[in-house]
């Protein structure tokens, strides 16, 4: 378990420094299409605050919300906040989770599946960092710089190594 929410304290430190490092992007660029997997800056950040709603609700055995909007996240200095507490809340609710349990839900496709909670954890955390090195690259396209968000980085802020 420890391991689990050293990964979840990684991710929330990552969203944090990513969310930060977008707040001074006009509206345009933000929504400007890059032909990303989702489109730009924008649809990817809804990608990844809507998964995290997604697999939070999965957590909590309930039925998912959709994807937000890029529009819906505006403004990012108000979203930040918000996503954070989703991610303190979700972090307390895995503390009470066995990490073997198993989660029975249906994927986007209504297909039905079923996953461990250690298993999905570490998916979310991948996932996050797969979309964070995307918004990197179309942060670099606008001619803006990125703020690192690896791995080690956060160890190492957390003195570990």
């Amino acid at each position: 378990m420890d391991e689990l929410l050293t990964l979840l304290d990684y991710h929330a430190w990552a969203t944090e420094r990513t969310v930060q490092t977008l707040t001074p992007l006009s509206a345009e660029e933000f929504g400007r299409d890059l032909g990303s997997s989702h489109g730009g800056i924008g649809g990817t950040l809804a990608h990844l605050y809507g998964s995290e709603l997604i697999w939070t609700a999965r957590l909590r055995g309930e039925k998912p919300p959709g994807f937000p909007a890029p529009g819906e996240l505006l403004p990012l200095s108000e979203l930040l906040p918000r996503w954070l507490v989703h991610l303190q809340e979700r972090r307390a609710l895995v503390v009470q989770l066995p990490p073997e349990q198993l989660l029975h839900y249906d994927n986007l496709w209504g297909e039905p599946m079923v996953s461990r909670v250690d298993d999905s954890l570490r998916h979310i955390v991948n996932h996050a960092s797969y979309h964070r090195g995307q918004v990197v690259g179309m942060l670099r396209q606008l001619g803006h710089s990125a703020v690192n968000t690896d791995l080690i980085g956060f160890y190492r802020q957390q003195n570990r190594s």
